[in-house]
């Protein structure tokens, strides 16, 4: 690895610390450049600017955001091993993640927009296994006709609420952090018996 991409990733690691604790308006470029350790010129001198260096880290998160849960869909699995195993793995990757969707769902400007458009999110569920699997078993009477948006969106905001608004869950719960866990494990199995009696129920 050369000097150059070696400065470039360690102020992009910082950056991305910086970004997923303050987002876009909390974060300071001096705060990232004492973060990675380099002196402010060496941070303006590899990204032209905050909105910059910012659009790079947002993209990288985004990738990973989604991309997980596009691996996931396209997997050949049937459709109510599939559901089970969206929630059980994104379950477990945004446990592990849990600053991720906050910073991805609140940090949206003006130009992500263009961002989306840019990756083809709409035809990366078009295209999907998961999305064929939802509209031939629908055709085929053994599901319910619905749109597949429907199905995805309940998905993972059954999972993605709970990890962002943990505090909230652990105090109605009264949970420690093994509770709050456990509580997570739990709807692993319940969101998709709920999914899928819905589904059924035709």
């Amino acid at each position: 690895m050369t000097a150059d991409l070696e400065t470039e990733q360690k102020i992009m690691a910082a950056a991305r610390r910086v970004f997923l604790a303050q987002g876009f308006d909390g974060a300071r470029i001096r705060q990232i450049a004492d973060e990675a350790g380099v002196n402010l010129a060496l941070v303006n001198y590899y990204f032209t600017s905050k909105e910059d260096l910012f659009k790079r880290i947002y993209l990288e998160t985004f990738h990973t955001f989604l991309g997980r849960l596009a691996q996931l869909l396209n997997e050949a699995t049937p459709l109510e091993v599939k559901i089970w195993k969206i929630v059980d793995r994104y379950t477990d990757f945004l446990l592990d993640n849990p600053k991720l969707p906050a910073f991805v769902l609140s940090q949206q400007r003006p130009e992500t927009n263009d961002l989306y458009e840019n990756l083809e999110i709409r035809s990366l569920l078009e295209s999907s296994s998961f999305h064929r699997q939802l509209v031939d078993e629908a055709a085929q009477g053994r599901i319910r006709p619905i749109a597949p948006l429907q199905v995805l969106m309940t998905i993972v905001g059954c999972i993605v609420f709970p990890v962002m608004a943990q505090p909230l869950v652990a105090s109605l719960g009264a949970l420690d952090d093994a509770g709050y866990r456990q509580f997570m494990e739990d709807r692993k199995l319940f969101v998709p018996d709920m999914i899928m009696a819905y589904l059924k129920n035709v």
